[in-house]
Protein backbone atom coordinates (compact mmCIF):
# COMPACT_ATOMS: atom_id res chain seq x y z
CA UNK A 1 0.00 0.00 0.00
CA UNK A 2 1.54 3.30 -1.13
CA UNK A 3 2.17 6.11 1.36
CA UNK A 4 -0.08 8.98 0.29
CA UNK A 5 0.30 11.77 2.85
CA UNK A 6 2.29 12.95 5.85
CA UNK A 7 1.39 15.37 8.62
CA UNK A 8 4.21 16.62 10.84
CA UNK A 9 4.06 18.93 13.83
CA UNK A 10 7.06 20.31 15.75
CA UNK A 11 9.41 17.56 14.60
CA UNK A 12 13.05 18.74 14.72
CA UNK A 13 13.44 21.35 11.92
CA UNK A 14 9.72 21.17 11.17
CA UNK A 15 8.40 23.93 13.40
CA UNK A 16 4.64 24.15 13.51
CA UNK A 17 2.59 22.07 11.10
CA UNK A 18 3.73 20.59 7.79
CA UNK A 19 1.57 18.56 5.42
CA UNK A 20 2.16 17.24 1.93
CA UNK A 21 0.82 14.61 -0.46
CA UNK A 22 2.85 11.90 -2.20
CA UNK A 23 2.50 10.07 -5.47
CA UNK A 24 2.62 6.28 -5.66
CA UNK A 25 5.65 6.37 -7.95
CA UNK A 26 8.81 8.44 -7.38
CA UNK A 27 8.93 11.42 -5.01
CA UNK A 28 12.02 13.63 -5.40
CA UNK A 29 12.84 16.13 -2.62
CA UNK A 30 15.18 19.07 -3.16
CA UNK A 31 16.01 22.13 -1.07
CA UNK A 32 18.79 23.93 0.72
CA UNK A 33 20.66 22.59 3.73
CA UNK A 34 18.52 22.58 6.86
CA UNK A 35 15.20 22.46 5.02
CA UNK A 36 14.35 18.98 6.23
CA UNK A 37 14.91 16.65 3.27
CA UNK A 38 16.62 13.88 5.22
CA UNK A 39 14.43 14.50 8.26
CA UNK A 40 11.33 14.12 6.10
CA UNK A 41 12.54 10.83 4.65
CA UNK A 42 13.33 9.50 8.11
CA UNK A 43 10.00 10.76 9.47
CA UNK A 44 8.09 8.87 6.78
CA UNK A 45 10.16 5.75 7.40
CA UNK A 46 9.92 6.04 11.19
CA UNK A 47 6.13 5.93 11.24
CA UNK A 48 5.63 2.32 10.09
CA UNK A 49 8.69 1.20 12.05
CA UNK A 50 7.10 2.29 15.31
CA UNK A 51 3.77 0.88 14.18
CA UNK A 52 1.43 3.51 15.55
CA UNK A 53 -0.82 5.93 13.67
CA UNK A 54 0.54 8.85 15.70
CA UNK A 55 4.04 8.53 17.07
CA UNK A 56 6.46 10.33 19.34
CA UNK A 57 9.88 10.43 17.71
CA UNK A 58 13.30 10.82 19.25
CA UNK A 59 16.78 11.73 18.14
CA UNK A 60 18.96 8.65 18.54
CA UNK A 61 17.01 5.51 17.69
CA UNK A 62 13.75 4.84 15.91
CA UNK A 63 12.52 1.68 17.65
CA UNK A 64 11.02 0.09 20.72
CA UNK A 65 11.23 1.67 24.24
CA UNK A 66 8.14 3.64 25.38
CA UNK A 67 10.30 6.11 27.32
CA UNK A 68 11.02 8.35 24.36
CA UNK A 69 11.96 12.00 24.56
CA UNK A 70 8.98 13.63 22.89
CA UNK A 71 10.01 15.98 20.12
CA UNK A 72 6.94 16.11 17.90
CA UNK A 73 4.30 14.20 16.00
CA UNK A 74 4.42 12.41 12.67
CA UNK A 75 1.30 11.02 11.05
CA UNK A 76 1.68 9.01 7.85
CA UNK A 77 -1.33 7.97 5.76
CA UNK A 78 -2.59 5.41 5.18
CA UNK A 79 -1.71 3.70 8.44
CA UNK A 80 -0.50 0.17 7.81
CA UNK A 81 -2.80 -1.43 10.44
CA UNK A 82 0.20 -2.67 12.38
CA UNK A 83 1.33 -4.85 9.46
CA UNK A 84 4.67 -3.17 9.01
CA UNK A 85 7.33 -5.36 7.43
CA UNK A 86 10.78 -3.76 7.63
CA UNK A 87 11.84 -5.87 4.67
CA UNK A 88 9.27 -3.93 2.61
CA UNK A 89 10.46 -0.48 3.75
CA UNK A 90 14.10 -0.01 2.75
CA UNK A 91 16.04 3.08 3.86
CA UNK A 92 19.40 3.67 2.17
CA UNK A 93 21.39 6.28 4.13
CA UNK A 94 24.13 8.52 2.77
CA UNK A 95 26.77 6.54 4.65
CA UNK A 96 28.10 3.51 2.78
CA UNK A 97 27.21 0.90 5.38
CA UNK A 98 28.14 -2.24 3.42
CA UNK A 99 31.80 -1.30 3.87
CA UNK A 100 31.29 -1.77 7.61
CA UNK A 101 29.04 -4.83 8.06
CA UNK A 102 30.75 -5.56 11.39
CA UNK A 103 28.66 -2.75 12.89
CA UNK A 104 25.53 -4.89 12.68
CA UNK A 105 26.56 -7.78 15.00
CA UNK A 106 28.23 -5.30 17.35
CA UNK A 107 25.07 -3.22 17.58
CA UNK A 108 23.00 -6.36 18.19
CA UNK A 109 25.34 -7.74 20.85
CA UNK A 110 26.10 -4.58 22.79
CA UNK A 111 22.83 -2.73 22.12
CA UNK A 112 24.76 0.22 20.73
CA UNK A 113 22.91 3.51 20.57
CA UNK A 114 23.15 3.69 16.78
CA UNK A 115 20.95 4.96 13.98
CA UNK A 116 18.65 2.02 13.23
CA UNK A 117 18.08 2.96 9.59
CA UNK A 118 21.79 2.40 8.96
CA UNK A 119 21.79 -0.87 10.87
CA UNK A 120 18.71 -2.06 9.01
CA UNK A 121 20.29 -1.63 5.57
CA UNK A 122 23.10 -3.98 6.60
CA UNK A 123 20.56 -6.48 7.96
CA UNK A 124 18.59 -6.37 4.71
CA UNK A 125 21.73 -6.77 2.60
CA UNK A 126 23.05 -9.82 4.49
CA UNK A 127 19.82 -11.74 4.03
CA UNK A 128 20.24 -14.87 1.89
CA UNK A 129 19.46 -14.55 -1.79
CA UNK A 130 16.09 -15.78 -3.01
CA UNK A 131 15.92 -19.03 -4.96
CA UNK A 132 13.70 -17.48 -7.62
CA UNK A 133 14.41 -14.24 -9.46
CA UNK A 134 11.26 -12.51 -10.65
CA UNK A 135 10.98 -11.31 -14.21
CA UNK A 136 10.82 -7.72 -12.98
CA UNK A 137 14.05 -8.05 -11.01
CA UNK A 138 15.91 -10.06 -13.66
CA UNK A 139 16.09 -7.19 -16.15
CA UNK A 140 17.49 -4.74 -13.60
CA UNK A 141 19.92 -7.30 -12.17
CA UNK A 142 21.41 -7.81 -15.64
CA UNK A 143 21.87 -4.05 -16.09
CA UNK A 144 23.60 -3.69 -12.73
CA UNK A 145 25.76 -6.76 -13.35
CA UNK A 146 27.03 -5.11 -16.53
CA UNK A 147 27.82 -1.88 -14.68
CA UNK A 148 29.73 -3.41 -11.76
CA UNK A 149 31.22 -6.22 -13.82
CA UNK A 150 29.93 -9.03 -11.64
CA UNK A 151 27.70 -10.02 -8.73
CA UNK A 152 27.60 -9.27 -5.01
CA UNK A 153 28.10 -11.91 -2.32
CA UNK A 154 28.31 -11.85 1.46
CA UNK A 155 30.93 -14.21 2.87
CA UNK A 156 32.67 -14.37 6.25
CA UNK A 157 31.17 -11.08 7.45
CA UNK A 158 32.32 -9.21 4.33
CA UNK A 159 30.59 -8.02 1.14
CA UNK A 160 32.40 -8.71 -2.12
CA UNK A 161 31.86 -8.07 -5.81
CA UNK A 162 32.87 -11.18 -7.71
CA UNK A 163 33.89 -10.00 -11.16
CA UNK A 164 33.12 -11.95 -14.32
CA UNK A 165 36.76 -13.09 -14.48
CA UNK A 166 36.54 -14.54 -10.95
CA UNK A 167 38.31 -11.68 -9.18
CA UNK A 168 36.83 -11.10 -5.71
CA UNK A 169 36.96 -7.46 -4.56
CA UNK A 170 35.91 -6.47 -1.02
CA UNK A 171 33.38 -3.65 -0.96
CA UNK A 172 35.77 -1.41 0.94
CA UNK A 173 38.22 -1.58 -2.01
CA UNK A 174 35.63 -1.18 -4.77
CA UNK A 175 34.82 2.15 -6.44
CA UNK A 176 32.22 3.97 -4.35
CA UNK A 177 29.89 4.47 -7.31
CA UNK A 178 29.90 0.74 -8.05
CA UNK A 179 29.11 0.03 -4.40
CA UNK A 180 25.83 1.92 -4.78
CA UNK A 181 24.79 -0.27 -7.69
CA UNK A 182 26.09 -3.31 -5.84
CA UNK A 183 23.82 -2.55 -2.90
CA UNK A 184 20.83 -2.31 -5.23
CA UNK A 185 21.83 -5.63 -6.83
CA UNK A 186 21.94 -7.35 -3.43
CA UNK A 187 18.61 -5.89 -2.28
CA UNK A 188 16.99 -7.02 -5.52
CA UNK A 189 18.59 -10.46 -5.34
CA UNK A 190 17.31 -10.78 -1.78
CA UNK A 191 13.77 -10.17 -3.04
CA UNK A 192 13.33 -6.89 -1.17
CA UNK A 193 12.48 -4.46 -3.98
CA UNK A 194 9.34 -5.97 -5.40
CA UNK A 195 5.80 -4.67 -5.81
CA UNK A 196 4.42 -2.84 -2.72
CA UNK A 197 7.91 -2.18 -1.37
CA UNK A 198 8.90 1.36 -0.39
CA UNK A 199 12.45 2.60 -1.02
CA UNK A 200 13.83 5.64 0.83
CA UNK A 201 17.20 6.84 -0.50
CA UNK A 202 19.12 9.80 0.89
CA UNK A 203 21.39 11.45 -1.72
CA UNK A 204 21.82 8.53 -4.15
CA UNK A 205 24.07 10.76 -6.29
CA UNK A 206 26.69 10.95 -3.54
CA UNK A 207 30.11 9.91 -4.96
CA UNK A 208 28.45 8.83 -8.23
CA UNK A 209 30.09 9.84 -11.52
CA UNK A 210 27.66 12.00 -13.55
CA UNK A 211 27.70 9.54 -16.47
CA UNK A 212 26.10 6.90 -14.23
CA UNK A 213 23.33 9.18 -12.94
CA UNK A 214 20.94 8.63 -15.91
CA UNK A 215 21.56 4.87 -15.61
CA UNK A 216 20.56 4.96 -11.94
CA UNK A 217 17.52 7.10 -12.76
CA UNK A 218 16.36 4.59 -15.39
CA UNK A 219 16.76 1.74 -12.90
CA UNK A 220 14.67 3.58 -10.30
CA UNK A 221 12.04 4.42 -12.89
CA UNK A 222 11.88 0.72 -13.80
CA UNK A 223 11.48 -0.19 -10.13
CA UNK A 224 8.58 2.24 -9.83
CA UNK A 225 6.93 0.66 -12.88
CA UNK A 226 7.22 -2.65 -11.04
CA UNK A 227 5.23 -1.27 -8.09
CA UNK A 228 7.99 0.09 -5.82
CA UNK A 229 7.19 3.48 -4.27
CA UNK A 230 10.34 5.61 -4.03
CA UNK A 231 11.34 8.63 -1.90
CA UNK A 232 14.59 10.44 -2.75
CA UNK A 233 16.37 13.42 -1.17
CA UNK A 234 18.93 15.06 -3.45
CA UNK A 235 21.19 18.08 -3.91
CA UNK A 236 21.90 17.18 -7.52
CA UNK A 237 20.24 19.04 -10.40
CA UNK A 238 21.32 16.41 -12.94
CA UNK A 239 19.64 13.61 -10.98
CA UNK A 240 16.40 15.53 -10.52
CA UNK A 241 16.35 16.68 -14.14
CA UNK A 242 16.87 13.16 -15.48
CA UNK A 243 13.84 11.94 -13.55
CA UNK A 244 11.81 14.50 -15.48
CA UNK A 245 13.29 14.00 -18.96
CA UNK A 246 13.62 10.19 -18.79
CA UNK A 247 10.16 9.40 -17.49
CA UNK A 248 7.80 7.78 -19.97
CA UNK A 249 4.08 8.09 -20.46
CA UNK A 250 2.40 6.48 -17.48
CA UNK A 251 5.30 7.06 -15.09
CA UNK A 252 4.34 8.80 -11.86
CA UNK A 253 6.99 11.28 -10.69
CA UNK A 254 6.53 14.22 -8.32
CA UNK A 255 9.08 16.91 -7.43
CA UNK A 256 9.20 18.83 -4.15
CA UNK A 257 11.18 21.94 -3.24
CA UNK A 258 11.50 22.37 0.53
CA UNK A 259 12.19 25.85 1.89
CA UNK A 260 11.73 28.01 4.99
CA UNK A 261 9.25 30.87 5.00
CA UNK A 262 9.77 34.17 6.84
CA UNK A 263 8.56 32.56 10.07
CA UNK A 264 11.17 29.79 9.76
CA UNK A 265 8.58 27.10 8.98
CA UNK A 266 9.32 24.41 6.41
CA UNK A 267 7.07 24.57 3.36
CA UNK A 268 6.98 22.54 0.16
CA UNK A 269 6.31 23.55 -3.41
CA UNK A 270 5.41 20.52 -5.53
CA UNK A 271 5.08 20.05 -9.26
CA UNK A 272 5.07 17.34 -11.91
CA UNK A 273 7.86 19.29 -13.64
CA UNK A 274 11.20 19.85 -11.95
CA UNK A 275 11.90 23.02 -13.94
CA UNK A 276 8.69 24.66 -12.75
CA UNK A 277 9.37 24.32 -9.02
CA UNK A 278 9.42 27.56 -7.04
CA UNK A 279 12.23 28.20 -4.53
CA UNK A 280 14.39 25.80 -6.53
CA UNK A 281 17.96 26.05 -5.21
CA UNK A 282 19.22 23.41 -7.64
CA UNK A 283 18.41 25.55 -10.68
CA UNK A 284 19.18 28.94 -9.12
CA UNK A 285 22.91 28.34 -8.66
CA UNK A 286 23.62 27.06 -12.21
CA UNK A 287 21.92 30.22 -13.54
CA UNK A 288 24.13 32.39 -11.31
CA UNK A 289 27.22 30.48 -12.46
CA UNK A 290 26.23 30.88 -16.13
CA UNK A 291 25.85 34.64 -15.68
CA UNK A 292 29.30 34.85 -14.07
CA UNK A 293 30.79 32.86 -16.95
CA UNK A 294 29.21 35.25 -19.45
CA UNK A 295 30.54 38.24 -17.53
CA UNK A 296 34.03 36.74 -17.38
CA UNK A 297 33.93 35.93 -21.09
CA UNK A 298 33.01 39.53 -21.83
CA UNK A 299 35.94 40.72 -19.74
CA UNK A 300 33.81 42.02 -16.90
CA UNK A 301 34.88 39.41 -14.36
Amino acid sequence: MAISRVKIKDFFVFKGEFTTEFCSGINVFTGGNGTGKTTLLRAIAIQPILGFPYVNAHSTSFKNTPNLRKTGNVNVEPFQDGKYDKNKHIFIPVNDMLCHPEIYPMAQKYQMNYNNSEIDIIENAILPITNEVTQNASKILDIIKTIIGGEVVYEKDTFYIIKSDGTKIPFVLEASGYRKFGLLWKLLRNGLLESESVLFWDEPENSLNPELIPVLVNILLELSRNGVQIFIATHNEILASYFYVNQQQGDNVKFYSLYKNEQGQIKADLNDRFDLLEQNKLTEEPVKLYKKQIEKGLGNG
